[in-house]
């Protein structure tokens, strides 16, 4: 190939029909064999962005360059395959096999040849037992990895893939995240679009981040884009509430980290009566009494969220497993059950305040 990207866009935007703006000013270069993952909340833009790379819109404004040409040829988009979001949107044959099955037959091969390739997919992705099936009769789960099969069947050089663990389960998407680095190890381009931030270091090297005004907001490697709270934030990726627990004020983000406002705490330590030994009726007990009301609240709330860290062990520990990691998903585990303990610990301390 005679440019060293798959993709450069310059100043790109895209109106809909009605003047909806969905894309504003998107600057974005992609080499070949980069795994770029393009986060943003439903309605920023992603899916548009991806539908442009795939030839299927074209640009409002700017200039985008595909294999380095300027022009979008057939033979260009046989080397590019998108999974879309919704597979009722992409799968249309009457069986899974004849799904597969259809791309390679268009691509020259023998009916022989695209069914052996057909069958290796199936093996690849574990969906054998599904090759006699409707697609449109299958679980959400079981079209998405049909839909990726599809992909997969005409070998192409670049994958778009929109919101590819939606709908799976978690042994899926390591499973997922296993397949996109063993094709970019391949020498494959992947671009990702999702807005689920769990995923994104398994998946890819890079992000882009589109905020909600249809322009990227932050670009660079993906541990990176992590770190990057406020850029997030903006772009309601994650977000950030505060609660005031009748003198507590707690804020924490909804992913993977809590913190609570500085001076806070501690203005709401000093409610605790200082004298050792407060007696209920004595000096003390309505501050107690006060401080007690205040805790029930919070116990409920930590209630609430250890649950929540439960299900979150649950789910890495079947991550674990399908890695192969035996000991540390059983480890994982028991630190679930040991959280689930801690609800009648909470509920024994909120009936003893």
């Amino acid at each position: 190939m005679s440019s060293s990207f798959a993709f450069e866009l310059e100043d790109i935007s895209f109106e809909y029909q009605g003047g909806q703006k969905a894309l504003d000013s998107v600057d974005l270069s992609l080499p070949f064999g980069e795994s770029l993952t393009v986060l943003g909340t439903n309605g920023s833009g992603k899916s548009t962005l991806l539908y442009i790379l795939q030839g299927l819109l074209t640009p409002s404004a700017g200039s985008l360059k595909v294999f380095g040409e300027k022009t979008f040829t057939g033979p260009k988009r046989a080397k590019i395959a998108m999974m879309f979001q919704n597979s009722h949107a992409q799968l249309f044959s009457l069986t899974v096999v004849d799904e597969l099955m259809f791309g390679p037959l268009q691509h020259g091969l023998s009916e022989q040849e695209a069914r052996g390739r057909a069958e290796d997919i199936m093996e690849l992705l574990g969906i054998g037992a599904l090759a006699s099936r409707s697609p449109w009769q299958l679980s959400g789960g079981e079209m998405k990895k049909v839909a990726l099969g599809a992909c997969l069947s005409t070998n192409p050089d670049v994958y778009l893939l929109d919101e590819p663990t939606s709908g799976l389960d978690p042994r899926s998407q390591v499973e997922l995240a296993d397949l996109a680095m063993k094709l970019k190890e391949s020498g494959k381009t992947i671009i990702t679009a999702t807005h689920d931030l769990h995923i994104i270091e398994d998946i890819s090297e890079r992000s882009i981040v589109i905020g909600e005004d249809h322009r990227v907001l932050a670009d660079g490697p993906s541990a990176e884009i992590l770190k990057m709270n406020d850029i997030l934030l903006k772009a309601n990726l994650i977000h950030e509430h505060a609660h005031r627990h009748e003198g507590f004020r707690h804020k924490h983000s909804h992913f993977g980290f809590h913190e609570h406002l500085e001076g806070e705490v501690e203005r709401a330590q000093k409610a605790v009566p200082q004298e050792a030994g407060a007696i209920p009726g004595k000096k003390g007990h309505q501050n107690m009494s006060d401080t007690g009301g205040k805790l029930k609240v919070l116990i409920e709330h930590w209630k609430e969220h250890n649950e929540e860290h439960a299900r979150t062990y649950l789910e890495w520990a079947e991550k674990a497993q399908a890695e192969g990691r035996a000991e540390l998903a059983e480890t994982l585990r028991e630190i679930a059950r040991e959280s689930t303990r801690l609800d009648e610990l909470f509920k024994k301390a909120a009936g003893q305040l």
